[in-house]
C-alpha cells in the first residue's frame, strides 16, 4: 500500500519562495537607495532653500546611513555565522554564507527605514539588533517570527527616541561633513534652515493639529503631488510613494508577492480615515458635490494625507508581505492585513503615534502561528465560527472610527 503523507502544508507548489522573494527585493530596493539620496537632495534645495553643496552634504549623509546599515547587518551576520554557528572559516564559505542569509536586504530595508541624520552609531546598534535579536537567535532565515528590519527600527525608535527626531528636523541638524557630529549626532547649529516644517514628519505636525481642514494642509505642504513624490520630512525610503508603487506592481507580476495583502491594509486604513472625515463634516468644512471636484470633495484629502505619510505604503509592501511573518493561507493574510489596518489606525488616530505601522506590523507577526494552525487544512465553505469572527471585527472597525471622530473632537 502507497504511504500517503497527511499534513496540513499545501503540497502544490505555488512558485514562490524566500530566495526568489529575497532575489527580487534588490531590483526594487538598490535603486530606492539611489533615489532617496536624489530626493533629500531635491527637497533641501528646491523647497528649503538649501545651496547646491548643502544638498550634496544632505545626500552624502543619507548615503551613509544607508551603507552603514547594510554594512552593520553583514558584519552582524559574519560574526554570528562564523562564531556561533561556524559555518565558515574562509572568504569563499563566507560568501556562500551571505549569499543565502541576505543581511544586505535586511539592512536596505533597515536603514530605509531611518531618517537622513541619524547619528551612525545609532545605525550600527541597530543593524546588529535586527540580524542578532530578530532573527539570528530564532535560528536564522526562514525560523525568524518577527520581521528582522522592523526589529531593529523597533529598537532605535525607542532607545534613541530624540534622535532620531532629530534626524528628521533640517533645522537641528548641521549642513556639514563634521564626522564627530555625522557617528555621534553631536550637532552644533550654526545655520539652520528656516522653514516651519522642516524639523517634524507630516504626521507629528498634523497630530497636533488634530482634525485639519483642507486649507490648513494646502498652507504646509502645498499640493498632494508633494507628499506623492517625497518632498517632506520623513525616513529615507518611507516617503517614496511613487517608488514603492512601482516596486509594489513589479513584485506582484513577478508573483514575488501577493496583492492582497498591501491593498487590504492600505485600502482599510483610507476607508477607516475617511470615516473619520466623513462623521467631521462641519470641523473639517469639506465641499460636496455641489461644488467643483477636487480633493476637498467629501474630504478625500484626508485619508489621502495618512496613506502617503507615516511609511504606511513602504511597511504594506516591503514588510508586511515577507513570507516568512505572515501568514500562509489566503484566508490567515486577509485577516492578518485586516487587522494591521486596525492596529494602525488605532495608534494613529487614539494614540497619535507617528509609528503605527512599525508596532503593527511586528504585533500581527506574534499572531502569524496562530492564524496558521487555526486556518491550514481548513475546509472549504464558511464555518459560524469565521461568521462571528467578521462580524465582530466590522463592529470593531466601525466602534474605532466613531471612537476616533469623537476624540478628535469632531462629534457633538
Amino acid at each position: 500500500m502507497t504511504n500517503i503523507q497527511v499534513a496540513p502544508y499545501p503540497h502544490i507548489h505555488s512558485g514562490r519562495s524566500t530566495h526568489k522573494y529575497m532575489l527580487d527585493l534588490p531590483i526594487t530596493t538598490y535603486p530606492m537607495a539611489i533615489v532617496a539620496m536624489l530626493m533629500q537632495f531635491l527637497y533641501v534645495t528646491i523647497y528649503l532653500d538649501a545651496s547646491f553643496v548643502e544638498g550634496i552634504i544632505v545626500a552624502i549623509r543619507a548615503g551613509l546611513v544607508i551603507f552603514t546599515g547594510v554594512f552593520s547587518c553583514i558584519a552582524a551576520e559574519t560574526i554570528w555565522n562564523r562564531y556561533v554557528k561556524k559555518e565558515f572559516n574562509d572568504f569563499a564559505g563566507w560568501f556562500r554564507s551571505m549569499a543565502t542569509t541576505y543581511p544586505s536586504i535586511t539592512g536596505m530595508l533597515y536603514a530605509l527605514s531611518l531618517p537622513f541624520g541619524t547619528p551612525l552609531y545609532v545605525v550600527i546598534l541597530g543593524g546588529f539588533v535586527a540580524i542578532i535579536i530578530g532573527k539570528s537567535i530564532f535560528g536564522g532565515v526562514g525560523h525568524n517570527i518577527f520581521n528582522p528590519a522592523l526589529v531593529g527600527r523597533a529598537f532605535v525608535t525607542i532607545s534613541f527616541t530624540s534622535l532620531l527626531q532629530q534626524g528628521v528636523n533640517y533645522q537641528a541638524t548641521p549642513f556639514n561633513l563634521n564626522l564627530v557630529s555625522i557617528f555621534f549626532g553631536v550637532n552644533k547649529v550654526s545655520n539652520p534652515i528656516n522653514d516651519a516644517i522642516a524639523g517634524a514628519t507630516p504626521l507629528a505636525v498634523m497630530a497636533k493639529q488634530g482634525l485639519f481642514t483642507y486649507a490648513t494642509f494646502k498652507e504646509l505642504y502645498g499640493s498632494m503631488w508633494r507628499l506623492f513624490l517625497g518632498f517632506y520630512p520623513s525616513a529615507l525610503g518611507e516617503s517614496l510613494s511613487f517608488w514603492i508603487l512601482l516596486a509594489f506592481v513589479y513584485l506582484v507580476v513577478k508573483k514575488t508577492i501577493n496583492w492582497f495583502v498591501p491593498v487590504i491594509y492600505v485600502g482599510l486604513v483610507f476607508f477607516m480615515t475617511w470615516g473619520v472625515a466623513l462623521l467631521n463634516q462641519d470641523a473639517l468644512g469639506w465641499a460636496g458635490f455641489g461644488e467643483a471636484l477636487s480633493l476637498n470633495t467629501l474630504g478625500l484629502y484626508y485619508p489621502l494625507f495618512y496613506i502617503l505619510t507615516g511609511g504606511l505604503l513602504f511597511g504594506a509592501v516591503f514588510m508586511a508581505t515577507e513570507p516568512v511573518t505572515q501568514p500562509i493561507t489566503k484566508r490567515g493574510r486577509v485577516i492578518f492585513a485586516t487587522y494591521l489596518a486596525i492596529i494602525t489606525f488605532a495608534i494613529r488616530m487614539l494614540g497619535n503615534l507617528p509609528e503605527g505601522v512599525l508596532f503593527s506590523i511586528l504585533f500581527m507577526n506574534c499572531f502569524t502561528p496562530i492564524i496558521d494552525n487555526a486556518l491550514m487544512g481548513q475546509r472549504k465553505g464558511t464555518s459560524i465560527k469565521e461568521i462571528i469572527f467578521w462580524v465582530v471585527t466590522v463592529g470593531l472597525i466601525v466602534g474605532l472610527v466613531f471612537m476616533a471622530s469623537a476624540r478628535l473632537g469632531g462629534l457633538n
